[in-house]
């Protein structure tokens, strides 16, 4: 790991993937597409005044240190820069993950969703989920493969700018419907090998004010949504389409003038989409692929359990269909120690 010498013209780094290796050594190597990045930079370093004059408004940005290219799969790109055929948006979508609604889970202090095998259980019987919250904390929530009746993935998309505009249905309509930044469909990558399937919101789900209050309700229902083909990103990996609902989650200002929607929804401004996600792992993955791609008998935070675990890490991706707009999630696929 190194950093490039950006300091006089500009180079390009290029290496292969690892997949882009395999395909060479196979001689089915092509460039057929390529993605650009700019993970490392801070706009907010744009100085318009500084007092050498415009010439050195972005010299900081121009200045700041750059990684050299990895081979692995998001080493240096995890969000990629989009394309919009318009050129008057004032605002570019964003994709959050919500943690506030009480059947959204919540990412732990080590950065990953919990997703329990709930065939799991101690030598004491007791299944896997009660010993991580023990050991977790109860404030932790955590998904448990296959059973959307309890916690979910909840993601919304929409525009993340406070108070200017704020999330008003009006704004809703300016902004985002009649520019065309509403996510229909969400595709979904997941790495075949552990998890077997995406389920996604069927036709009765609905995220809205509750009339005459400044509360929100979220109404939940499934359905499977079977990978359709292989991802064209990452190797092992499976694309699923889900819907996106549209969010009627709208400013509702409490008796101290305080917006009480962002007590339920994590956009600040403008919502625009959302969708909710369930997923079930591969049933009976074998101790050698927690040996090989995880961890065997470690413990889980600092509570009182002796317990030890063997998890799998992986990741799933969330890309808006229309825009563009994606999120990384990190998951845990966790059991007790075999």
């Amino acid at each position: 790991m190194a950093f490039l010498d950006n300091s006089g013209d500009i180079i390009l780094d290029a290496v292969l993937t690892d997949v882009g290796r395999k395909r060479m050594a196979q001689g089915q190597f092509s460039i057929s597409k390529f993605a650009i990045g700019d993970d490392e930079i801070d706009y907010a370093l744009y100085n318009k005044n500084h007092p050498s004059g415009s010439a050195y408004y972005d010299l900081e940005i121009l200045q700041t240190p750059i990684l050299e290219a990895f081979t692995q799969i998001n080493a240096n790109i995890n969000y990629g820069l989009k394309s919009y055929a318009r050129q008057d948006l004032l605002y570019l979508p964003s994709i959050k993950m919500n943690n506030l609604m009480g059947r959204a889970v919540q990412t732990s202090s080590v950065g990953v969703t919990y997703l329990a095998d709930p065939n799991s259980f101690a030598s004491d019987d007791v299944p896997v989920t009660t010993k991580l919250t023990t050991d977790l904390g109860s404030n932790l929530s955590i998904m448990i493969s296959a059973d959307d009746s309890d916690k979910i993935l909840m993601i919304e998309t929409g525009l993340d700018s406070g108070n200017d505009p704020v999330g008003s249905s009006t704004n809703q309509s300016n902004f985002i419907i009649a520019n065309d930044l509403l996510e229909n469909n969400f595709t979904v990558s997941y790495n075949s090998k552990f998890i077997s399937q995406v389920r996604g919101p069927d036709g009765n789900v609905d995220f809205s004010n509750v009339t005459g209050t400044g509360a929100a309700s979220l109404t939940t229902g499934f359905i499977g949504a079977d990978a359709t083909v292989s991802s064209t990103t990452v190797g092992e990996f499976h694309d699923a389409t889900v819907r996106g609902v549209l969010n009627r989650v709208y400013r509702s200002v409490g008796s101290g003038g305080s917006d009480t929607a962002l007590n339920y929804s994590v956009m600040r401004g403008p919502r625009g989409t959302f969708t909710l996600l369930g997923l079930s792992i591969n049933p009976d993955i074998p101790t050698s692929d927690y040996q090989e791609f995880g961890k065997t008998g470690q413990t889980q935070g600092s509570g009182a359990s002796t317990q030890t675990y063997d998890y799998i890490d992986t990741s799933i991706f969330v890309t808006g269909n229309n825009t563009g707009v994606s999120m990384q999630i990190p998951i845990r696929i966790i059991r007790i120690a075999a």
